[in-house]
């Protein structure tokens, strides 16, 4: 055997160590291969991906648009959370503009679309009050894996219990990012105190995938094709002419005294060339359907990130409302599912339950803090007003919903707005004011 037949053979016996997250690997597969088991993978890529991802969320304009598509669109200004008890609501209310809770939930949702996954550690103050602490996915030691016997084991900083429950998490002391840190022991917290957010793909996946994943090789190379144009245009805006003699007998084109520098033509300029000379100016090639190319790569993205294009591009040539209103209704579908599958259940509902139990140990005396919650999301703004009052409307009519959940499809309270509404009547009656419907009536009984 030579030399050239046992390279090659000692490169195939080898396994190939590749990772089949494209966004971590930096490149795509002339064909489909095999993708292990979610969790492996995910973890072999989560680092590569978020990172990439964080590099376009602050760099590239698309990617930015859509982070902040999906800030709005999940949390926008804040939720609000009731049980129904007007003394406890107005509490937490207070407590969550104290805290600045809204800030912290639109930073959540920065690190769960950017980074696949958001931290949270619940600690009380030295009064006993609840306090929030985001912590950068990094700092959970993604390295840090071990078997700690009896059934018990650490998997990327996360410790699990003998039945495959978390049972606390290991956070590095500084991020890897930050300078001059030494390599100090990681912090055990319970998992009690922690709310790991992410959206789970598969079975046995651990750690969370950042929401950029499919498109983060599209959104490099859409940046570099949009570079690639702006380029040409540059060059195709630039005319450049070039003095051919035609036989090789020509005099000289310049007059006596005249630089060769100075041949250049200005606006207003009539230049008579000697003859046997010509002029040829260069032709750029222009590239070829390149709009409806950059389109193309926009529409892949955001489908991709699921959500219309119109609303990623900001383009709305060739939108009706029939398309805009059907487009909108899925992505608000996907939305709603986000919301009420993940975003309750994992944030705000723990953070209600150990907020009524630190205020109940701080002598609130309340009701049982599995008092069912409410979690009540910004209203979505209406494509068509007028036609979605209808509609609720004919609903309430025919008592296909209650007013309970048509104020709270608008993201309000329905206790709050029947006391505003009798309050609003309470002020007009003694001022002697008439609006609305009342208007309408006394015109009517005038006329």
């Amino acid at each position: 055997m030579g030399i050239l037949s046992r390279l090659i053979s000692r490169r195939v016996d080898q396994p190939r160590q590749v990772r089949m997250l494209e966004g971590a690997s930096g490149k795509r597969w002339p064909s489909t291969p095999a993708f292990g088991a979610t969790g492996g993978e995910v973890l072999a890529g989560a680092a590569q991906v978020r990172g990439r991802a964080r590099h376009l969320r602050f760099n590239d304009p698309t990617a930015t648009n859509a982070a902040e598509i999906l800030r709005t669109a999940l949390v926008g200004y804040g939720a609000t959370l009731t049980s129904g008890e007007e003394v406890v609501d107005t509490a937490f209310a207070d407590w969550a503009a104290d805290t600045r809770l809204a800030s912290l939930e639109g930073e959540m949702i920065d690190s769960l679309a950017t980074d696949g996954e958001a931290l949270i550690v619940l600690r009380s103050d030295n009064s006993g009050a609840l306090r929030l602490q985001h912590v950068p996915a990094e700092q959970l030691d993604e390295s840090y894996s071990v078997e700690l016997g009896g059934g018990r084991y650490i998997a990327a900083g996360i410790e699990y219990d003998t039945d495959d429950q978390p049972a606390a998490y290991h956070f590095r002391p500084a991020r890897p990012t930050d300078q001059y840190q030494t390599f100090r022991a990681p912090v055990r917290v319970d998992a009690v105190d922690v709310l790991h957010i992410f959206r789970r793909q598969g079975a046995g996946q651990t750690r969370g995938l950042s929401w950029f994943a499919p498109v983060i090789l599209p959104l490099n190379e859409l940046s570099q094709l949009q570079d690639a144009l702006q380029v040409t245009a540059k060059i195709q805006a630039m005319m450049c002419g070039f003095l051919i003699d035609q036989n090789g007998t020509a005099t000289s084109p310049l007059a006596e005294g005249e630089s060769p520098l100075d041949v250049s033509l200005e606006p207003g300029t009539m230049r008579v060339l000697p003859a046997g000379w010509d002029v040829k100016f260069t032709t750029p090639q222009q590239m070829a359907q390149s709009v409806e190319l950059v389109a193309v790569s926009l529409r892949q993205i955001a489908a991709g990130l699921q959500m219309p294009e119109f609303l990623l591009s900001g383009d709305m040539r060739g939108v009706n409302y029939s398309s805009a209103r059907t487009a909108l209704i899925q992505f608000r579908s996907r939305i709603e599912a986000v919301q009420h599958s993940l975003l309750v259940p994992a944030f705000y509902a723990p953070i209600w339950r150990r907020w009524h139990l630190l205020e109940s140990l701080r002598g609130g005396d309340w009701a049982d803090p599995t008092t069912p919650l409410e979690v009540h999301f910004p209203k979505p703004q209406w494509v068509d007003p007028e036609s979605d009052a209808k509609a609720t409307r004919e609903m309430l009519a025919m008592g296909l919903i209650s007013r309970r959940q048509a104020v709270a499809q608008l993201g309000y309270d329905v206790a709050k707005v029947d006391a505003e509404i009798a309050a609003d009547r309470q002020r007009e009656t003694a001022m002697g004011l008439t609006f609305g419907e009342n208007q309408t009536e006394q015109n009517g009984i005038q006329a």
